[in-house]
């Protein structure tokens, strides 16, 4: 287990997916595990772009819980610059989420085809699922994205409501199983499916049923350590022993946000470490940045708790 994910089936993510090539390919999943050595790399292993930054749950445990954060979108020639740098400086991998919900934008596919297209060969996003619905199964199949991990983190109606706040359990579980059903009836074993468990105080007396439930009906499953906002305790976060070596993040990639800002992780605190705006730094020069260079010398030297956004993501304090 990482810092943060305990995933089943993780051999999944080495598969090289279809049309891709395989040394390219390789090449990427090389460098990702380099990056999870701590190694420095010329260039991220992938960029994350946040599309747009609404969400249409309000979470306990995230932002959206306890902000009113509009739906504003990124411009599309801002993500258009984004992607072209990356794939010039050499990034292969890109997420297409970041503190939001994905599918609240309609022309996402689109964005998704372009990134593959441009030479992004790994292109996934992280969704609650609720509008993973049959009127877009076709579009998202067709568009080329290589991976869909859904955050449920329960196994009940009831313990879902507690965290998510929407209603929508049948809803989304229906999704994901009616999406995993349309992808075999077209012969197809891509995009790989991943439903997500993130254990925390209210869920966690079912995690075995939540695994043996999903087990033989998505491609991967992954329990991940909840990790407690910069600035509000939610009271649900499980208190775990101190880490005792660094966040490999930095290493892996950048994050650019709907506004532009250049952050170098993805977790909510990575708003606190700006490094600049894609409208002012390139995305190289905030790899190379000395704040980002003395980030990652922190947590591979394990001095991560000397940055107090960092020590407060990995250990709460």
């Amino acid at each position: 287990m990482s810092h943060f994910h305990d995933i089943k089936r993780k051999n999944l993510l080495d598969l090289c997916p279809p049309s891709v090539n395989i040394n390219e390919w390789t090449k990427f999943r090389e460098n990702y595990k380099k990056a999870e050595n701590f190694e420095y790399l010329d260039s991220p292993v992938q960029i994350d772009i946040e599309l747009n930054a609404g969400c249409n749950m309000k979470c306990p445990f995230c932002l959206h819980g306890y902000k009113n954060i509009k739906n504003k979108l990124m411009p599309g020639e801002t993500y258009l610059k984004i992607i072209h740098e990356a794939v010039d400086l050499g990034v292969r991998g890109l997420k297409l989420t970041y503190i939001n919900e994905p599918l609240l934008r309609k022309d996402l596919e689109d964005h998704i085809s372009y990134a593959k297209s441009a030479g992004i060969l790994n292109v996934y996003m992280v969704t609650n699922g609720i509008l993973l619905n049959r009127e877009r199964y076709d579009r998202i199949l067709d568009s080329g994205i290589t991976k869909i991990f859904i955050s449920i983190d329960a196994i009940t109606p009831e313990t879902y409501d507690k965290q998510r706040i929407s209603g929508k359990y049948h809803v989304v579980v229906n999704n994901i199983l009616g999406f995993i059903s349309r992808r075999k009836q077209r012969g197809l074993n891509w995009p790989l499916v991943r439903v997500s468990f993130l254990r925390n105080s209210i869920n966690i007396h079912e995690e075995k049923e939540f695994h043996m439930f999903w087990k033989d009906n998505v491609d991967m499953i992954a329990y991940q350590k909840m990790n407690d906002l910069p600035d509000v305790n939610s009271g649900i976060t499980l208190k775990t022993e101190k880490e005792t070596e660094g966040c490999t993040f930095p290493f892996k990639q950048l994050v650019v946000d709907h506004e532009g800002d250049i952050l170098p992780c993805c977790k909510m605190g990575g708003k606190k470490l700006a490094l600049g705006n894609i409208n002012d730094i390139s995305l190289k020069d905030a790899w190379n940045s000395k704040e980002m260079l003395k980030l990652k010398a922190i947590h591979k030297k394990g001095e991560w708790h000397e940055n107090p956004i960092c020590k407060r993501c990995l250990n709460g304090s």
